[in-house]
């Protein structure tokens, strides 16, 4: 809780009174220290139990007070310094800063104990509902009349079922039989190739995964080596000529 000041020429909380001295609202030479001190020394006697926080606020303010009243009665005839009137300026701001901080904080602080304290009113229903407390079925409003809905009825369950839409789908497949006789004499004529060049024929993207198709089962018959260094490069295809396999292709196209 902020400590409280009663002098001559102000009443009220400590931190404000530092705050109207700073933005030139009150002169400082119209404040006494001496009454300031006396009067928070009788306040600390009349405590039982020291208040750290409070006492270290005062004892910040304080020092702050005795200097900007000491550079008022102690004027020196040297030549005001830019630099030195603006880091005290800076000190100022950011003194004011921490303690308008210190007072959002304890309003914060002091609204959410209240709504703490409010809450603790509050018990929680752990159990349901009452045995033989059925809630009413909800209110459907028709606007049509029981005739008229079994009429509609009638003619909902007695509706033809609709065709499927088939018009997006391609039943004209490619042949995969087809696409394997392709790769193999394409790959034994170029020996090497990519795959982006076998297929750059096709229309359509069925008959291009034909062709992938028809490249794996050439490749796990050993008739052709494929390869790809990284997953966005281009797949290389390589004739592999080995035994028996020029016998399966002429066989698998009769």
């Amino acid at each position: 809780m902020a400590y409280q000041v009663t002098t001559r020429v102000f009443e009220g909380p400590l931190e404000l009174l530092l705050q109207l001295i700073t933005s030139h609202q009150l002169e400082i030479t119209e404040l006494s220290l001496t009454e300031l001190v006396t009067e928070y020394l009788e306040h600390l006697a009349m405590m039982s139990d020291l208040d750290l926080d409070v006492t270290s606020e005062f004892l910040l303010i304080a020092a702050t007070l005795v200097q900007l009243k000491a550079r008022h009665l102690l004027p020196d005839g040297r030549e005001v310094d830019l630099d030195e009137e603006l880091a005290l300026a800076e000190e100022r701001d950011r003194l004011l800063a921490r303690l308008l901080a210190c007072l959002t904080f304890k309003d914060v602080a002091a609204v959410m104990s209240h709504r703490f304290e409010a809450n603790t009113r509050f018990v929680a229903r752990t159990a349901g509902l009452d045995p033989g407390i059925v809630p009413p079925p909800p209110d459907i409003p028709l606007d049509v009349t029981l005739e008229e809905f079994g009429r509609l009825a009638v003619r909902v369950f007695n509706a033809p079922e609709p065709e499927p839409d088939l018009d997006h789908l391609d039943f004209d497949l490619p042949s995969v039989d087809d696409a394997i006789v392709d790769i193999a004499r394409r790959v034994e004529a170029d020996a090497h190739t990519h795959f982006d060049a076998l297929v750059e024929h096709c229309g359509r993207p069925i008959e291009v995964v034909a062709y992938f198709l028809a490249m794996l089962e050439l490749a796990r018959w050993g008739v052709i080596r494929v390869g790809q260094d990284d997953p966005a490069a281009r797949i290389t295809v390589d004739h592999a000529p080995g035994d028996g396999n020029e016998i399966a292709i002429s066989e698998w196209s009769t």
